[in-house]
């Protein structure tokens, strides 16, 4: 059989493997001003393991496929969700090193970059074990700053250990060993092919629902802002600063607020520390604004006080945001779990950290769904987030671009993300049943 048709055989029946077992939803599809989405399939992965548990190897598989993150944002703009990975464990055999060797098939949904053409093919470089100790071997070959000299390290890497690596990988790197494989221990590092193509997931056209956001007469928004560093004393501190220059720019753009909670010199908004918690009230020819504005040192830390307060907001929000740290996912699992959220509320979340691409998973829009029983997870929420890093200086401006969205209720989704920072690539998912101009129902 030639090779041609062994490997068309092996995607057709991985195709066959992923269109009958349950999606991870019917809903989910995907725009954005400087992303695409694309599957990804991966017929013939194999990983090296101890285990003889599906659960096990599964987990393995995860831990493995985490490196397409570092690797893909290497490309300046891709990333893959890993909330809707999908794994189909194979067949194994007794690997000359003493370990099961097992294949897999798997399933990837890919933000890539725009610009970026699509190849049908690309070869990702992944440690061949997904164990712990296969991790660390792998991170103490190309990972270690004391070993690898950062060959193999983003730019801005510092203070990598074995569990964060996979985020700042990067092996096309042309001092990077991995780039051409030549010399690697089969044992540490191997490759794989995932076959790409355009998701059908990809719309055109949507909109915020704004007749549904304004159908009260106002618009109500809750914004939380991390700080940079959770001890910072200073107002230089980059989450700080965004969170001060984001209040002066809706004082800019909405004029003098019919109720403040706090002391404004001209209209001017100075001391952050002292005024963590900002309530301001706008009259406008469009109906009020409701804004609350949060500075705390991360949503981890951040007190039962506040998560109190927010989770009043959150039930008449119909923007909400929080920019601020990753945290590796830690963050914006955190956040996921707090927030109550009232029968008919339509709500736009903009996740504003680094990768929330890949670490967002269901738990605001099952929230949602839970509260409007007989409508899909997605049509009360629409979730914004960053498919790349996210910086700082960054957050006023997204912020800024939903927040005059809203108010104007003139842009489609595309085009407000055109006014993100393109080293984001901000993505939009949940937005296909969304449809205005028409009515909501």
């Amino acid at each position: 059989m030639s090779l041609f048709i062994q490997t068309f055989l092996a995607l057709a029946l991985a195709f066959a493997s992923f269109y009958q077992t349950p999606a991870h939803s019917n809903e989910d599809p995907f725009v954005s001003a400087h992303a695409v989405a694309l599957d990804g399939v991966i017929p013939n992965g194999k990983i090296l393991t101890k285990s003889t548990q599906g659960w096990v190897i599964k987990n393995e598989i995860k831990e493995q496929l985490m490196y397409s993150i570092g690797q893909l944002n290497g490309l300046n703009g891709g990333s893959p969700d890993m909330n809707r990975l999908q794994i189909e464990v194979g067949t194994s055999t007794l690997h000359s090193s003493g370990l099961n060797e097992y294949t897999y098939s798997a399933k990837l949904f890919v933000a890539w970059p725009e610009e970026r053409a699509v190849p049908n093919t690309y070869t990702l470089k992944l440690p061949t074990q997904g164990s712990w100790l296969g991790l660390n071997n792998f991170f103490k070959a190309f990972g270690s700053d004391e070993n690898s000299g950062k060959k193999c390290l983003a730019w801005e890497a510092h203070d990598v250990s074995y569990n964060m690596f996979w985020y700042y990988y990067r092996p096309a790197k042309q001092a990077c060993p991995l780039r051409t494989m030549q010399g690697i221990d089969p044992l540490v590092a191997t490759t794989t092919t995932i076959y790409l193509s355009k998701s059908t997931k990809n719309t055109t056209g949507k909109s915020p629902e704004y007749g549904k956001v304004w159908e009260d007469g106002k618009l109500v928004i809750t914004s939380i802002f991390g700080m940079a560093d959770e001890d910072a004393t200073s107002e230089w501190d980059a989450g700080v600063s965004a969170y001060k220059d984001t209040v002066n720019t809706i004082l800019r753009t909405f004029g003098v607020p019919f109720y403040s909670n706090i002391q404004l010199s001209n209209n001017q908004f100075v001391n952050a520390f002292n005024n963590r918690e900002i309530h301001l009230k706008f009259n406008t020819f469009k109906g009020e604004i409701d804004i609350a504005l949060y500075l705390i040192k991360g949503i981890r830390v951040a007190p039962s006080s506040f998560r109190s307060r927010y989770n009043d907001r959150t039930l008449t929000s119909d923007f909400i945001s929080y920019s601020g740290h990753s945290g590796l996912g830690a963050n914006i699992r955190a956040l996921a779990q707090m927030g109550e959220f009232a029968k008919g509320q339509y709500q736009i979340f903009l996740v504003n950290g680094c990768d929330t691409f890949s670490y967002v998973d269901d738990a605001l829009r099952n929230a949602h769904k839970q509260v409007n029983p007989g409508y899909g997870k997605d049509k009360y929420v629409d979730v914004i987030t960053n498919a790349m890093p996210s910086y700082f200086h960054m957050n006023n401006r997204s912020n800024m671009a939903v927040i005059n969205a809203l108010f104007q209720g003139d842009k489609t989704y595309k085009q407000i993300l055109s006014g993100f920072d393109k080293k984001q690539r901000a993505v939009v998912t949940g937005e296909e049943d969304n449809l205005w101009p028409k009515d909501f129902y």
